[in-house]
C-alpha cells in the first residue's frame, strides 16, 4: 500500500507556521473540546502527534506528563523541533510507535487522557487502531477521537487520494492547487466562514495537501463509532458533528467499564 507522507507535510507546516500564536489557538481548541480549562496534572498520550502542537498544548494547560507517538519519523522530528523552540523544558516526549502494533502500544503505559484527533482513520485498519488506543485509557479517563464522517462522496475521495499517491510530484502539486479552490468554495458555502481562518492552529494550504493526499483513508458515521467504542467500555460524553459533510466528527468518551 502506497501511503501519503504525513510527516513531510507536518515538517513543512512547522517550518512555515508553528509559533506561539499557533500553540495558543491549539490550546484553546483543546480546552473547548474537553470542556476543561486545566488538565490538573493528568498524563496525556497524543496518538498521531503530527507536528506535536497538541502535545505541547496539553502541557500548557496542566498535564504533568505528555507522550506523543507517531509512525512517521519526520513527524517525530517536527514535533521535537517545535518542542525545543517553544517549550524546551516541558515534560513532553515523542516516540515512534504504530497504533496497529498492540504490543508496542501496551508498552507505552496508561494515561488519563488519550487524544487521537484525525489520525486513526489513516492507519488502514481504523477499528484495530481504535481498539489498541482505547486500551491505554485509565479507568474514568478520557478518550478523544476525530474520525472522518461517512458521506455519499467518501468512496470518490478515497479514489482521489489513492490516485494522488501514485502520480509524480508535479501532478500532485497541480491536484492540490485545483482542489484548494474547490475546497475553499465548498467550505465557504457550507459554513459561511472564511476557510483561511483555520481553527485548531492549523493552516488551510497544508490541510488541503493532507486532505487530497491523505491515504489510507477510512470513515464512519457517528453512530458507528459510538457503538464500536461503547463495546470497549466507554460512554460518549460529547459529540461535535463535522462542519462539512466529509469532515471529522469529534468524540469525547469516558472510560466507564468496571
Amino acid at each position: 500500500m502506497r501511503s501519503f507522507d504525513f510527516g513531510k507535510n507536518w515538517q513543512a507546516f512547522s517550518a512555515d507556521h508553528v509559533d506561539e500564536r499557533r500553540i495558543a489557538v491549539a490550546t484553546r481548541s483543546l480546552q473547548d473540546l474537553l470542556g476543561r480549562e486545566d488538565l490538573g496534572g493528568a498524563s496525556v498520550l497524543d496518538v498521531g502527534c503530527g507536528s506535536g502542537i497538541f502535545a505541547i498544548a496539553a502541557h500548557r494547560i496542566g498535564a504533568d506528563h505528555v507522550l506523543g507517538v507517531d509512525i512517521n519519523p519526520r513527524s517525530i522530528n517536527a514535533s521535537e523541533q517545535n518542542l525545543a523552540r517553544l517549550t524546551p523544558d516541558a515534560p513532553v516526549t515523542f516516540r515512534l510507535a504504530s497504533a496497529l502494533d498492540r504490543t508496542a502500544m501496551d508498552g507505552l503505559g496508561m494515561f488519563d487522557l488519550v487524544y487521537a484527533w484525525g489520525s486513526l482513520h489513516h492507519t488502514g485498519a481504523m477499528y484495530t487502531a481504535i481498539t489498541n488506543t482505547a486500551r491505554l485509557v485509565t479507568p474514568g479517563g478520557t478518550l478523544v477521537l476525530a474520525i472522518y464522517n461517512r458521506h455519499i462522496t467518501s468512496p470518490v475521495w478515497r479514489s482521489i487520494k489513492w490516485f494522488y499517491n501514485r502520480v509524480p510530484w508535479p501532478v500532485q502539486r497541480l491536484m492540490a492547487i485545483i482542489f484548494a479552490g474547490i475546497i475553499y468554495l465548498a467550505k465557504l458555502a457550507v459554513t459561511r466562514r472564511n476557510p483561511l481562518e483555520k481553527e485548531r492552529g492549523m493552516d488551510f494550504w497544508y490541510d488541503v495537501i493532507d486532505w487530497v493526499g491523505g491515504y489510507p483513508y477510512e470513515y464512519a458515521t457517528p453512530t458507528e463509532i459510538e457503538r464500536f467504542v461503547a463495546r470497549l467500555g466507554f460512554t460518549l460524553r460529547r459529540l461535535v458533528p463535522a462542519q462539512v459533510p466529509t469532515g471529522c466528527n469529534e468524540f469525547v468518551f469516558e472510560q466507564t467499564s468496571a
